[in-house]
């Protein structure tokens, strides 16, 4: 029965509305000039944390999106913390986490489909729901995929205010920390090893955008690379604050990325600088790693507090 009903919403696509809607081209990371809504209505977005909290941002509400799962609850990563939006709060069709389902994609019925190269769904079934546009995080950097979200949905003066928004802040924290003279790495605890980024997220961007120094290492990874690295190397990320991360929507604590750094290396507090002067600081996650002018917002705040605090010391000093 359940084939059956897909198969009669392929049959219902294929005579869409979203076909007698106006269009124009769009070229996407892979290339391809993709025929899509001038005001597309009933956007699905196959990632919740890079495209669904970015387009809820923007004011625009997909009609479906990919999420995760917590005691058999969906929800959309960092979508209540940073939006106030979730499956819970808003008319939005969960699409499941890995893989989609694309029989609810169908059921539906979006006019445009918005996703990652990573994903698992084959392009072509994609394109037989609705026109399709894919980004690749490899290739674009995740604040430039979240402007041409701006771009796809006309929302491009909600962006301007957001972006607006965020440079006062970051003119606000370069005015009033000396960042130049301050170096700073971010790492995480992975499986005995440790994880390092080019620029981590909304922690990253701010942190250079400001800024702020890193270790050579890091700014060795390509721009959108990250690195899994042993903990033989860990006193060459050293540096005078170092940032760390936990996971609130698995109901982590700061103690749970104590223990991943544990698992690289028993000790590793002794081996770093910052941490042996208390200046190791362990942040969420949702915040830290988002896509999402509030991170931004809430990150700058953050930095501001830490980093002008009369107790901070340099390695120098």
């Amino acid at each position: 029965m359940k084939t059956l009903v897909f198969a009669f919403c392929l049959a219902v696509l294929a005579i869409a509305p979203s076909q007698a809607q106006d269009t124009r081209s769009f070229t996407d990371d892979l290339g391809r000039v993709v025929k899509i809504p001038i005001q597309p209505k009933r956007i699905a977005a196959l990632d919740d944390l890079r495209l669904s909290v970015p387009l809820i941002e923007l004011d625009v509400l997909p009609i479906a999106s990919h999420g995760r799962t917590n005691d058999d609850q969906p929800y959309i990563r960092s979508g209540l913390i940073l939006t106030g939006v979730d499956f819970a709060t808003a008319d939005i069709t969960f699409l499941g986490n890995e893989p989609i389902d694309v029989e609810a994609l169908t059921a539906a019925a979006p006019d445009l489909i918005v996703t990652l190269v990573s994903r698992d769904v084959p392009l072509d079934q994609l394109e037989r729901i609705a026109p399709t546009v894919v980004f690749d995080e490899t290739i674009s950097d995740r604040f430039d995929i979240y402007a041409r979200l701006a771009d796809l949905t006309g929302t491009t003066s909600t962006l301007a205010r957001l972006e607006a928004r965020y440079q006062a802040q970051l003119a606000q924290l370069v005015r009033l920390v000396d960042a130049k003279n301050i170096t700073v790495s971010v790492m995480e605890g992975s499986g005995g090893a440790i994880s390092v980024q080019h620029s981590y997220g909304s922690l990253g961007k701010v942190l250079r955008d400001a800024g702020f120094r890193f270790p050579a290492l890091i700014d060795a990874i390509p721009q959108g690379g990250e690195q899994e690295l042993s903990a033989e190397l860990l006193p060459d990320l050293d540096a005078d604050v170092i940032f760390d991360t936990f996971r609130t929507d698995r109901g982590e604590t700061p103690a749970d990325a104590d223990a991943r750094m544990q698992e690289a290396l028993p000790g590793y507090c002794e081996q770093l600088w910052a941490c042996r002067n208390e200046q190791y600081f362990r942040l969420p996650r949702d915040e830290a790693y988002a896509i999402s002018y509030q991170s931004l917002s809430s990150i700058t705040t953050t930095l501001l507090a830490l980093m002008n605090s009369q107790t901070l010391r340099t390695r120098d000093q």
